[in-house]
């Protein structure tokens, strides 16, 4: 209880934002995909930093976290490419093309996933709901209070966005998540091209069990060798992430080439996620920072990350 108390006064005071100095460069459900599928997990036993509350931290009194997950990572304006390139990525889908460049204003976005504990006190404050399964699906971590400090999952489209909103925050456009993830370079991955590794992402590495033999998410910021080109964590691997977006399997054809939010939204519609999940391997090609995943509700392999302003 002490604990969470901790947490909701630091998070009512999220609002006061205070920015320091960071070196640029720092580093079972199957469900329906973009032309592939998912099989998630069956439980075994150039940049600032802003420190407001970003949705996880692993000191039991709510104070500031050694990896940084109390902050925010800045991107700054400009153009990066989009999309996958053909001439360099052989694992190309159809819906990740064109490959095209794109022109975003400045925005922040969450070092870290958003953790159990963090979704559990907008909970407790009488603002965030919660679609999964409480303590009874092995699958959904909230409920179980020895994996407080994993990823929330099985959190709805929704419930990620109120979450964002109770913070002062909102969800991240796809454009935005995909340039926080891979910078300006067109880089395969948060880290670079080369090979996806345990010592990188939270994986299915093929020699062994998924989650890098854990058979779970690990908690955010745990791979801090594998962070994107300005500081955030996790954007390959561990957890899937929604993002504003409706899904269209066409948009970049068409798409805005400055801040593009999305195909208008329509009812029904599916939310795009990004990001990978625990047990992709390199086999799949869905660690990559161009993949795009689309569902119509919530699962077990889903959670977020927030954004602003």
């Amino acid at each position: 209880m002490r604990r969470r108390l901790a947490l909701l006064a630091m998070l009512a005071a999220c609002g006061d934002d205070t920015h320091v100095e960071a070196e640029a460069g720092t580093s079972s459900v199957t469900t329906e995909t973009t032309g592939s599928s998912t099989s998630t997990w069956t439980e075994s036993s150039e940049s600032t930093t802003s420190s407001t509350d970003s949705g996880s931290s692993s000191s039991s009194t709510g104070e500031v976290d050694d990896r940084g997950c109390d902050e925010m990572v800045l991107v700054p304006a400009g153009p990066f490419w989009m999309g996958c390139n053909e001439a360099v990525d052989s694992q190309c889908l159809a819906d990740e093309l064109p490959y095209h460049e794109v022109t975003l204003d400045a925005f922040e976005i969450d070092r870290c996933e958003v953790d159990v504990l963090h979704y559990e006190a907008c909970m407790e404050a009488g603002i965030c709901t919660y679609n999964g399964l409480i303590g009874n699906f092995v699958n959904c971590w909230l409920g179980t209070s020895s994996y407080d400090e994993l990823p929330v999952n099985c959190v709805t489209w929704e419930n990620a966005a109120a979450y964002c909103e109770w913070v002062g925050k909102r969800l991240p456009t796809e454009a935005e998540w995909e340039k926080a993830a891979r910078g300006t370079d067109g880089r395969l991955y948060p880290w670079g091209d080369d090979t996806p590794t345990c010592d990188l992402a939270v994986m299915n590495d093929d020699e062994g069990i998924s989650g890098c033999d854990e058979a779970r998410p690990s908690p955010p910021g745990s791979k801090p060798a594998g962070a994107s080109p300005y500081g955030a964590f996790d954007m390959a691997g561990n957890i899937l992430e929604w993002v504003v977006d409706d899904y269209a399997s066409d948009y970049y054809a068409n798409s805005p080439l400055e801040n593009p939010t999305g195909p208008t939204p329509a009812a029904g519609a599916r939310k795009v996620a990004r990001g990978g999940v625990f047990s992709d391997n390199i086999v799949s090609g869905m660690l990559r920072s161009s993949v795009r995943r689309a569902f119509d509700e919530t699962n077990d392999a889903t959670g977020f990350r927030c954004a602003g302003p």
